[in-house]
């Protein structure tokens, strides 16, 4: 099972006065619909309130294969809105509206697998209303063997909060893959060479994973020190909105259909660790390279059905 930790809202999409449209979203919701559309079995962690947007949402969730067994509901309350705007790149910029009681509870899995894989990343992941719970959840999926990739997603006027930096560091060691962009890891370190920005990943997890998402420039990957770097797909842009996180649904898609050959990337149940190897890390960032590709050629934040 594939589980995604993260918002749930309705982004409201502005291109121009005159094409405006409304998707439900949220940086996981995003990625998990996108592993519903292939089939791939996927649980939402997350909450709404109890309007008809919660309903539209919903519903929208399990009509893409989205289990919802998990999406907190609260009454009385309204659902969280994002108004996008796009500007002439395609590339949007964000008003959120949200309405969360003043407590508020995620709804956990009982127990995790050693083949599950947890995808979680944003200011979400970051919330002190959450954080503890939060943490939970990721110190129980790392003692059972889960695979965890951490998306930052994050904006720089986030990071003068020392307390949310520290939760981001934390989330990082959690994490067996951390994908993010390279507005992402400016924002966190600077600009530096790329090679720099694995640097400061390894000082807080020399295990992991890292990989750096280029936009059109295509994708740098790091794997136990060795560096793959792959192009973009060329594609007419609609819209930038979601390719991140259809990004990392296709990295997710790899990691499921390619499972049993990759082990789990652990040696607390396996016995033998196994890891990616080089071609199959190559292989993971092609999956998303070509999911991300896919949602920029829609005005969606998914990969389209067919």
């Amino acid at each position: 099972m594939v589980y995604t930790l993260g918002e749930s809202l309705l982004d409201i999409i502005v291109d121009n006065p005159q094409n405006i449209i409304a998707r439900p979203g949220g940086s996981m919701l995003n990625t998990a619909v996108s592993l519903g559309r292939t089939a791939i079995p996927v649980s939402l962690i997350s909450e709404t309130g109890d309007d008809g947007t919660a309903k539209l949402i919903l519903q929208f969730l399990q009509d893409n294969k989205v289990r919802t067994k998990f999406v907190k509901k609260y009454y009385h309350r309204q659902t969280s809105v994002a108004l996008a705007y796009l500007d002439e790149h395609k590339i949007p910029s964000f008003s959120i509206y949200k309405s969360y009681p003043e407590k508020r509870h995620l709804i956990a899995p009982s127990g995790f697998d050693e083949k599950d894989i947890l995808a979680f990343g944003s200011l979400y992941s970051l919330d002190p209303a959450l954080r503890g719970q939060i943490v939970q959840l990721l110190v129980a999926a790392k003692k059972a063997g889960v695979s965890v990739i951490y998306d930052p997603n994050i904006r720089k006027h986030c990071l003068e909060n020392k307390d949310l930096m520290q939760s981001l560091k934390e989330n990082i060691s959690f994490a067996d893959i951390i994908k993010g962009s390279d507005a992402d890891f400016i924002n966190l370190f600077g600009e530096k060479p790329v090679e720099a920005y694995y640097d400061e990943i390894k000082k807080i997890n020399p295990e992991a994973a890292f990989v750096l998402t280029l936009g059109e420039k295509g994708v740098i990957g790091f794997i136990d020190n060795e560096k793959v770097q792959l192009p973009a797909e060329k594609v007419n842009v609609v819209s930038t909105i979601g390719a991140g996180d259809a990004f990392t649904a296709g990295m997710i898609h790899y990691l499921e259909k390619n499972y049993n050959k990759r082990g789990n990337g652990h040696d607390n149940h396996a016995g033998k660790e196994k890891k990616l190897t080089k071609p199959e890390f190559r292989a993971m960032l092609q999956s998303g390279i070509h999911f991300s590709a896919k949602v920029c050629e829609v005005m969606d934040n998914y990969i389209p059905k067919s």
